[in-house]
């Protein structure tokens, strides 16, 4: 007989700096359980195997409340919630494969939406904070021989108490897919529903300045024995709109030239991009013009890379691209450091050519001031602050040699462009308008495979990392005039054999997708200039 008394746990993620830490081996991974009975709220598996909360329903239902909506009125922040959810529908049929974290750091101005309500997601399920339970030694991994043992937390898991500005990590890794399989062993599917009420409504709360989001579950004992777990009848995940940083997404768009000089027609482009597994770029350009692509679709690379993805534009309309035309192609996704792996242009008869595709992202160097703080048990970790000493862009060689050249900058912060405007087009009409800086002084720089070169805007070679430092893969500029303003960069590349010329076009600074009005201060940076701008249009 199943007792009627009523249990709940919410948990919080909060802010905290974790930069420089390094994957670990494939062998350290685990996860911690919320307990019914224990009081440390950490379950012990070994000795009390059935004590966790889980769900009977195999569909889940969740809803958007109205405090969600008039909080987070755009519709990209909602999808990214909604792919939140679609991870945990797949974790069930995702193998751990080789990687074990798809964590990524960077200092920048929001808390990633779609990483935290993975993680909060993860609590409605039942999952605790792995680095939390280190302190009583109830993290656990599986020994290999259908038993667990106790195991350190990485700091990497996706279910780790804290992430900072600017990090994310919305991939599943082993630790969750191994508690997943370990509470449920089936398929469970989220479903959204706009009804009166959902299993699980996603809203909104008034926190702590250093807190993101909570989560949890609802529920009530299976038995008169509290080691046999409890049975979740309910959840919630809801996101801090008094956070002293926003909640939101920073988008990413490239496009390029490519200029084939090896006198083959093209049928088709492949690129393979790592940084997210979202499968809908939020815009692409196809080649616009007498060849335009009408074909364009994605697919995931492998279990081992959750987080990259093949993007194939093809079916050129009028046949094969003739070799003496320019072809221009480009991406917008929906993490703010997305790179390209690789690129290569089909010919017909199938023959490829590989290609040297450039990436651009912002960069910074920071140092950490302060120590964390610890609140009582249930409350948030507030964590040191990260204070960038050097700011600037690295420019990304994919997995071929690359000679880069010609490059130059403008600011473009009230031109309101969007991913169609980046291209030679408006390249000659800044030209045109005298707003593009030439650098002269770069020169012509050899990148090898998957390495890159920062360019300074603010910062002496002092504030550099000592490995950027030493290999001398820098450039120091001076322009803190370009910092926190929509940058729009060029630079030409070419393989060693000279096969192609491409133009890579990006823009930088672009403001994120965050609540309106935006927060304008940024708890002990706001003197960094960080203010939120208009954001760029959607083309």
């Amino acid at each position: 007989m199943k007792a009627s008394k009523t249990v709940s746990a919410y948990v919080c993620l909060a802010v905290v700096a974790l930069a420089g830490l390094a994957l670990a081996p494939p062998t350290a991974y685990g996860f911690a359980s919320w307990s019914a009975e224990n009081t440390s709220n950490f379950t012990d598996i070994i000795n009390h195997p059935n004590d966790y909360p889980s769900w009977d329903l195999t569909t889940i239902t969740y809803r958007f409340t109205p405090a969600f909506t008039a909080a987070y009125p755009n519709p990209l922040l909602k999808d990214q919630v909604r792919l939140a959810f679609n991870q945990w529908n797949a974790a069930n049929i995702t193998p751990n494969g080789a990687v074990y974290s798809y964590r990524r750091n960077g200092w920048q101005t929001f808390g990633d939406m779609r990483s935290i309500a993975t993680h909060e997601i993860g609590h409605v399920l039942g999952l605790h904070h792995p680095d939390d339970a280190d302190n009583v030694n109830r993290n656990w991994r599986p020994d290999g021989m259908g038993g667990y043992v106790a195991q350190a937390a990485t700091t990497n898991e996706l279910m780790n108490s804290t992430i900072n500005p600017g990090n994310y990590n919305h991939v599943l890794g082993h630790d969750e897919l191994d508690a997943f399989d370990y509470y449920y062993g089936h398929t469970i599917s989220f479903v959204e529903t706009t009804g009166p009420t959902g299993d699980v409504e996603v809203g909104t709360f008034t926190g702590g300045a250093f807190t993101w989001a909570h989560g949890g579950w609802s529920g009530v004992y299976r038995s008169g024995d509290h080691f046999q777990g409890i049975r979740s009848t309910s959840g919630m995940v809801e996101f801090n709109t008094s956070s002293g940083t926003d909640l939101g997404m920073r988008t990413l768009g490239i496009n390029w030239d490519y200029q084939n000089v090896g006198g083959q027609p093209t049928r088709s482009f492949k690129m393979r991009t790592t940084g997210t597994n979202n499968p809908v770029p939020i815009f692409h350009y196809d080649n616009n013009g007498p060849h335009h692509f009408n074909n364009f679709g994605t697919l995931s690379v492998d279990m081992d890379h959750k987080d990259d993805l093949w993007h194939i534009w093809s079916t050129p309309a009028g046949g094969d691209i003739p070799h003496t035309e320019i072809i221009h192609v480009g991406l917008e996704q929906d993490v703010w450091d997305w790179s390209v792996v690789s690129a290569e242009v089909v010919h017909p008869g199938g023959g490829t050519t590989t290609a040297a595709f450039l990436g651009m992202h912002e960069w910074s160097n920071t140092i950490v001031e302060g120590t964390s703080a610890t609140g009582p048990d249930g409350s948030c970790y507030s964590g040191p602050t990260q204070i960038p000493i050097a700011r600037g862009f690295r420019i990304a060689a994919s997995d071929m040699t690359s000679l880069v050249s010609d490059l130059a900058l403008a600011c473009v912060d009230d031109m309101d462009l969007g991913l169609g405007d980046l291209n030679r087009e408006m390249l000659a009409e800044l030209r045109r308008k005298e707003m593009v800086e030439e650098i002269k002084d770069f020169g012509e720089q050899m990148l090898a495979p998957g390495h890159d070169f920062i360019i300074v805007l603010e910062g002496s070679v002092d504030d550099l990392p000592p490995d950027i430092q030493k290999n001398g893969n820098f450039m120091l500029l001076d322009r803190p005039e370009y910092l926190d303003q929509e940058l729009f960069v060029f630079a030409r590349s070419r393989g060693q054999e000279g096969d192609a010329v491409i133009g890579t076009y990006a823009l930088l600074g672009t403001a994120p997708i965050i609540p309106e009005p935006a927060t304008l201060t940024l708890l002990g940076l706001g003197a960094l200039g960080l203010m939120a701008r208009r954001r760029r249009k959607v083309t």
